[in-house]
């Protein structure tokens, strides 16, 4: 996705694109970024609760500085639950005039009330956006086309370039520089196939230097992954474009419909899932849609509240059982705390020793459960010895029943 990222506490996802400047020779690069309220340390406030953070930004040619920019934001929101999101939640987003040239940019982000902190370095070359022109597409969530070269775009970025399958539309911010009046420009949206799923053409209808339009792809044709938008002069001639990422949650991508179906493999209504692989690409957005309907326990939010917390499990248990060689949410004990949470007491005799026959106990008080996890080749992989996935498994089925 050419995206910028760090995966730490604070899962800072972030993108650079480019708009002309208030003179010919700078070029307005926007610097737009997407947490998640998770990572900051949150304070009370009244009857709100507010965090701080510090965003850091340096563009560098060389052993030179050119521009450097430090802002200090603040959160706020009504409950502690709101606290505890994990998908995009703060949106952060800075202008920064630069000249043409190849620069080194860092991009720092600090809780300023708690000690996580992120950083992501990357090489970028901003271009001189000479006239005729056609800038590249800038994913937004909204935007206010501008008329004047001296103005800041009134847009909120779409840091992620990505929207939910069978959801919503993307849509684009496109400017056009010194075109001639009734230019044709022709759009089309590309599958990660390469096969074109929708296309569009409008006509420049001013002979303003300036010109800005939205772009609005609707969701019914998109696949899961990487798409490409790509925008051309019409009758040939200069391009421009921008990969967008068709996801199904906030918190995960997948490359495709087989590895979305996998990685729901514990869900509750997983099964229902499984047909979607056998319908035409056009019947799966809707298929979806009525999936995350028939799941979601609270239609009045936007969140699909069951796959928020199912997603949330997935990426404790990457994180908490990453040493068995394989991701985390896939092994014995991350199937078990993906599907019915924290134990109530564990228990580890042989105190983190990697021998054979190592067995941890997951005690489930409420469930009258004990599970034994046993490490039978002593390389730090554990599985649930058959009686204690039997009882998983009968505890796992009255749940699910019960719900």
């Amino acid at each position: 996705m050419g995206l910028i990222a760090d995966a730490g506490p604070l899962g800072v996802v972030g993108s650079l694109k480019v708009l002309a400047g208030p003179t010919p020779d700078t070029t307005l690069v926007l610097v737009a970024l997407s947490l998640h309220n998770r990572g900051f340390s949150f304070q009370r406030d009244g009857n709100e609760f507010v965090a701080d953070y510090r965003v850091e930004l340096s563009f560098r040619q060389g052993t030179d500085l050119v521009q450097q920019v430090a802002r200090d934001q603040r959160i706020r929101v009504g409950n502690f639950q709101e606290t505890m999101r994990t998908e995009e939640s703060v949106i952060f987003q800075q202008f920064v005039p630069l000249h043409a040239g190849r620069y080194d940019v860092t991009v720092v982000v600090r809780d300023r009330n708690g000690p996580n902190s992120s950083r992501a370095e990357t090489t970028m070359d901003v271009p001189a956006l000479e006239p005729p022109m056609v800038a590249t597409p800038v994913a937004v969530y909204e935007a206010h086309p501008r008329t004047s070269f001296g103005t800041v775009p009134d847009l909120v970025a779409n840091p992620r370039e990505a929207v939910g399958y069978g959801t919503d539309s993307v849509r684009f911010y496109l400017e056009t520089y010194g075109l001639p009046a009734h230019s044709g420009l022709a759009m089309e949206a590309l599958d990660p196939t390469g096969r074109t799923v929708w296309s569009d053409s409008t006509t420049i209808d001013s002979t303003r230097a300036l010109a800005g339009r939205i772009v609005t792809i609707p969701p019914g044709p998109l696949s899961i992954g990487r798409h490409l938008l790509r925008v051309r002069l019409a009758g040939g001639g200069q391009v421009a474009s921008t990969p967008f990422l068709v996801a199904f949650s906030d918190m995960w991508a997948v490359a495709n419909l087989d590895d979305m179906i996998s990685l729901l493999r514990y869900f509750p209504a997983a099964d229902t899932l499984k047909h979607l692989g056998n319908l035409t690409p056009e019947e799966r957005a809707a298929a979806w849609r009525r999936f995350w309907h028939d799941t979601d326990p609270n239609p009045l939010t936007p969140e699909n509240e069951a796959l928020d917390q199912y997603f949330a499990r997935v990426q404790i248990a990457n994180q908490r059982f990453r040493d068995e060689g394989i991701p985390g949410w896939q092994t014995d004990r991350g199937e078990v705390f993906i599907t019915i949470g924290e134990p109530d007491q564990i228990s580890d005799p042989q105190n983190g020793l990697l021998v054979r026959g190592r067995t941890i106990v997951w005690a489930y008080n409420q469930y009258r459960l004990e599970l034994y996890f046993v490490d039978d080749a002593g390389f730090g992989r554990f599985r649930m010895d058959p009686q204690s996935r039997s009882n998983y498994l009968q505890v796992l089925n009255r749940l699910r029943r019960d719900s």
